[in-house]
């Protein structure tokens, strides 16, 4: 959002609800569990995942030629054996054998396609699924800059970031094993064919087990689902112990709760151990199964009643042992696919997960005809507004409202008075639910947001800086503003003598959030970045609450110069600190019930009186009056 200053802090408090669309038109409140294991095959997961496949056509066919050719490659090896040994070796002639020299060249032949056919199909499906997950994590970063900041407010952070990682990372995975999955069951179906065609009825002999393993597959599936779901919610315990105590580690070392909380760990971390080696129980006890099915296939099939055929003269033995290992590669392809079956379910899972974030629509969408916002003035207008976050609960009620261009305005009342979301309102971070805002006589509603923001900016009460050095906090969202414009901007919030100070000066790289700065530097380079873009409207939402006297002092004698001829909105439980502003707006419950200068409404003896006397009373207790500048402390707004 251009020109913020911080994070949303208590801004958006309250917010419900968002418009969806999409697979199972989801809503914020419905993204489902990340726990969740799914099917082990999703209809319309693949199909979405497929239609990403559209700009990489010709690697997706390549590929799958690739694929064709190995499996068929990999299937067709035990046939030159056959050939071999029944043209060369049974027959006695072993070295005057054309046919067998042709026999192994056409060996040699068909395992150098079968090497370079599966080198491809990896290289072109690697080069498809890297080139599908760039495309997808670029189109998930452009959604989530789109979103809301309801959707921010409503949604952990951590189920994010889960679905733009951890789940793409997870689709990762299903790509290698689509192709996988693939080239098995196309081994498989090779096999068969081969098999009928050499002689039909030892291969209904040989695989007469099948429906046997398609039974034991099945049944056991039913329990490695359950395991699986516990290692889940297991891990996912865990990580939620890990996260609650490291991130509040300082109230769990003041309240010295160490010891109790490594044996609540303890008992979370050895469930979490029961249910991986219950897992590894049940795949232990699946691969011996496949094992000696193979060896009853093996063993009764081909051994036994092949041996008995042979003998009698009935069955080549090159036939013999062509089936031996088409029974040996039979059981390969399906021991892959049993041993990939939490990695399916796994992957489909994420698959819906991210969908679904990716079918969230933004609450605040421009009108296909909306157009650009020409030059600001700086004329607001509310006219009968109303404002719900909850249907039936009305956040604003009947707001009318003038703000003329350059008028300094600021808005007062008590915790959930409405302050904030009438900001919130003007930023178009939600659209009015009853009436209309307009700025210079447009309805917000028709014009492009970014056209409408871009000449606005905000600074919040906590300041949140970005990586990098100083000079690209202050430029970040005017990428055409200069060196000048920022050392101009840093000098009229009063933040130029501290950031020459520094180390490195403008180009000092800032840590994670700026906490290598203090918070009143960092609101300072706030303020700056506000103002480098030159915005005709600026909003100030509890921007000193945080900050020292002396800071707040500096930032007051800059913005008196700054705000001079903009339109600026200021929100403020200190009243001292907007005395001199031209309006100062009282809400009570979401209404509008008093405006006019600071005298004036303390002679009227209404809201605002009472509330300057609830200011002078804790001004007073900390030996200070309201209007001598002392910082009052308040609590954060929640509006």
């Amino acid at each position: 959002m251009r020109g913020m200053g911080g994070g949303f802090g208590g801004m958006m408090g309250g917010m419900r609800g968002l418009q969806s669309g999409g697979i199972n038109s989801p809503t914020m409140d419905s993204l489902s569990d990340e726990n969740a294991l799914g099917a082990v095959y999703n209809n319309r997961v693949v199909l979405r995942l497929i239609s990403y496949m559209g700009p990489y056509r010709s690697d997706v066919i390549k590929s799958l030629i690739a694929v064709l050719i190995y499996t068929l490659a990999n299937a067709s090896i035990p046939m030159l054996i056959l050939l071999g040994v029944n043209n060369g070796i049974s027959s006695g002639n072993f070295w005057s054998m054309h046919p067998l020299h042709l026999v192994g060249a056409a060996f040699l032949a068909v395992t150098l396609v079968h090497f370079a056919s599966n080198y491809l199909q990896f290289v072109f499906m690697a080069r498809v699924g890297q080139s599908i997950l760039y495309s997808l994590r670029t189109q998930m970063f452009s959604h989530l800059q789109d979103m809301s900041p309801s959707f921010y407010h409503r949604t952990a952070t951590g189920r994010i970031m889960s679905r733009s990682q951890s789940d793409v990372l997870q689709l990762q995975e299903t790509f290698e094993m689509l192709v996988l999955a693939l080239a098995d069951v196309l081994t498989l179906a090779f096999i068969i064919i081969f098999m009928l065609v050499v002689d039909w009825q030892l291969a209904l002999v040989s695989l007469s087990i099948v429906p046997v393993l398609f039974f034991i597959l099945a049944y056991w599936q039913r329990f490695a689902r359950r395991s699986f779901m516990r290692i889940r919610r297991a891990i996912a315990m865990v990580n939620g112990e890990y996260n609650q105590n490291i991130t509040g580690v300082r109230v769990v070392q003041s309240l010295n709760r160490q010891e109790e909380n490594l044996r609540h760990f303890e008992e979370l971390n050895h469930e979490h151990l029961d249910a991986n080696l219950q897992a590894s129980r049940f795949s232990g006890g699946l691969q011996p199964m496949v094992e000696f099915l193979i060896g009853i296939g093996m063993g009764f099939g081909v051994v036994f009643v092949g041996g008995l055929l042979a003998k009698n003269g009935n069955l080549e033995w090159g036939v013999l042992l062509a089936f031996a290992v088409w029974i040996q590669r039979f059981f390969e392809p399906i021991r892959h696919l049993t041993m990939q079956y939490g990695v399916f379910q796994r992957s489909m899972a994420a698959g819906v997960r991210i969908f679904e974030l990716m079918d969230l629509k933004p609450e605040v969408n421009d009108k296909a005809d909306a157009i650009e916002m020409p030059p600001v003035r700086g004329e607001v207008r509310f006219e009968d507004v109303n404002f719900h976050y909850v249907e039936g609960v009305e956040v604003l009620q009947d707001v009318n409202l003038h703000i003329r261009p350059g008028e300094n305005v600021a808005l007062v009342g008590s915790t959930g008075a409405g302050k904030s979301t009438l900001v919130t309102l003007i930023h178009r971070f939600a659209d009015v639910t009853n009436g209309k805002i307009t700025i210079d006589g447009y309805d917000l509603r028709d014009v492009r947001r970014e056209s409408l923001v871009s000449q606005m900016s905000m600074v919040l009460q906590e300041p949140y800086l970005f990586s990098g050095n100083v000079r690209d906090n202050i430029r970040y969202c005017y990428d055409d503003a200069t060196d000048e414009d920022v050392i101009d901007a840093a000098k009229a919030v009063g933040a130029h003598d501290f950031i020459m100070a520094l180390e490195e000066g403008y180009d000092t790289i800032l840590a994670e959030r700026g906490v290598n700065l203090s918070v009143g530097q960092r609101q300072l380079i706030s303020f700056a970045r506000a103002i480098v873009g030159d915005p005709r409207i600026i909003v100030l939402d509890e921007a000193t609450a945080n900050i020292d006297t002396h800071t707040e002092i500096l930032i007051q004698e800059a913005l008196s110069h700054v705000l001079e001829g903009r339109t600026s909105i200021v929100i403020a439980h200190r009243l001292s600190t907007i005395r001199s502003a031209d309006k100062i707006v009282v809400l009570d419950r979401g209404r509008i019930v008093e405006v006019g200068r600071h005298e004036d409404l303390l002679r009227q003896g209404g809201v605002y009186a009472r509330l300057y006397a609830i200011n002078y009373g804790l001004a007073h207790d900390n030996g200070a009056e309201p209007g001598g500048g002392q910082l009052i402390p308040a609590p954060a707004d929640n509006d």
